[in-house]
């Protein structure tokens, strides 16, 4: 142990006063020991320059040549370090660095073998098209014109992981810890994120596949939260004034609200509403024209009014898109700016798989998980901050 400890010192902080370094040194400065934030240095050194699958084993080699692999997996599975205080420090460069136009929630699936990492479920993965054993996670990233930083994650625990005692203590899943809906855990991370004291910005995502959805946007209105999101073509909605709001009532009591699918919504629209939107996405750079149809709507199940705008589009060649958002003094084009963010972060979220390890976490205790993904986010910050990023988004017109 002594020789590991003294290869730490010497090839690394203290000798290697690198951009890795610094970069380490100011956003690992939270973990209590020395040698935590020693090994953090190492684990990110290894995520940033190793080859392939970036395994503890390899990360310990490639940056170490010594084989330290227990030691380094006891600091990612095992050492109690806070990884919100980390998250915390890179969210505050992250808004330094892209000045975020919006707090996007995206979905990552991480395919297993067997069934003892924390959080493994066999689910249906409609990207996949089929169902796979994986775990869940869910990401908030900081999003701007050039590119989007995952500062935030939580991984989806059905009952089966919280409520058996056994699989609980197994995978060191903390007390205070439930099972909750995917929404909830994005409410989570987006009121976690305001206590950090990150600017505000529109919430935006796909939740096309998110049960529940409208709960996500009520309670978003609740907290004066703005956002877009894109949902299916049948997702309920009562329409505005343009359409009848409310059934007739006659005599007897009031009836329920009048409740559309989306796509009704606008195929009602009158010609008023209609707009040619012309404009370029991040994720592709391909241009792209099409129809945009804007209508005032509400959610069904909100306290009060609260007025929303639902914003259609559709191309040649490409399914409509729909997106709610409770913006109603936004263009249709500008809801359709925000909404591109979405498709900005799932290009990051494949450079994140492909590059930075997201998917090769190999413990399997709930600590280990966040510790890594945590590391994953520290490495593609100092990635972007280091390496020019891709040319602007062109903005609808």
């Amino acid at each position: 142990m002594v020789v590991v400890e003294d290869s730490l010192r010497t090839d690394l902080s203290l000798a290697k006063k690198d951009e890795v370094a610094r970069f380490a040194q100011a956003k690992f400065g939270s973990l209590p020991r020395s040698d935590q934030r020693r090994w953090a240095e190492v684990y990110l050194r290894g995520l940033l320059l190793g080859r392939g699958r970036k395994s503890v084993k390899r990360i310990a080699e490639e940056v170490l040549d010594l084989n330290v692999s227990q030691s380094l997996q006891q600091f990612i599975n095992q050492s109690p370090w806070d990884w919100r205080l980390v998250r915390a420090e890179i969210a505050d460069e992250v808004e330094r660095l892209l000045t975020p136009r919006a707090l996007v929630i995206a979905e990552t699936t991480i395919p297993k073998r067997g069934e003892h990492s924390v959080g493994v479920e066999r689910r249906f993965v409609p990207s996949e098209g089929r169902a796979i054993n994986c775990q869940l996670g869910i990401g908030l990233f900081l999003a701007g014109d050039q590119a989007s930083i995952p500062v935030n994650w939580r991984i989806q625990l059905s009952p089966r992981w919280t409520e058996d005692h056994r699989r609980r203590d197994r995978a060191y899943i903390p007390e205070s810890v439930r099972s909750q809906q995917a929404w909830q855990y994005a409410l989570d991370m987006v009121e976690e994120v305001a206590e950090w004291g990150i600017g505000k910005a529109p919430v935006v995502g796909d939740l096309r596949h998110t049960p529940d959805a409208e709960k996500l946007m009520a309670r978003l209105a609740e907290l004066g939260a703005d956002f877009v999101f894109e949902v299916p073509d049948t997702f309920q909605v009562v329409p505005g004034p343009h359409l009848a709001a409310v059934r007739p009532t006659g005599f007897g009591p009031q009836r329920a609200p009048h409740l559309l699918r989306a796509r009704d919504c606008l195929r009602g629209a009158d010609v008023k509403h209609r707009q040619v939107v012309t404009w370029t996405p991040g994720a592709n750079g391909k241009h792209r024209a099409t129809h945009a149809v804007s209508v005032p709507v509400r959610l069904p199940s909100s306290r009060g009014v609260v007025p929303l705008q639902l914003v259609g589009t559709s191309w040649q060649g490409g399914r409509q898109k729909l997106w709610l958002t409770n913006r109603t003094d936004l263009r249709a084009a500008e809801v359709i700016t925000l909404g591109a963010m979405a498709e900005r972060t799932e290009a990051d979220l494949q450079d994140l798989r492909a590059v930075y390890g997201l998917l090769d976490f190999e413990g399997r205790s709930y600590r280990g998980w966040h510790h890594h993904m945590t590391l994953v986010s520290a490495a593609y910050t100092f990635a972007k901050l280091t390496t020019p990023v891709s040319q602007p988004v062109r903005r609808p017109s």
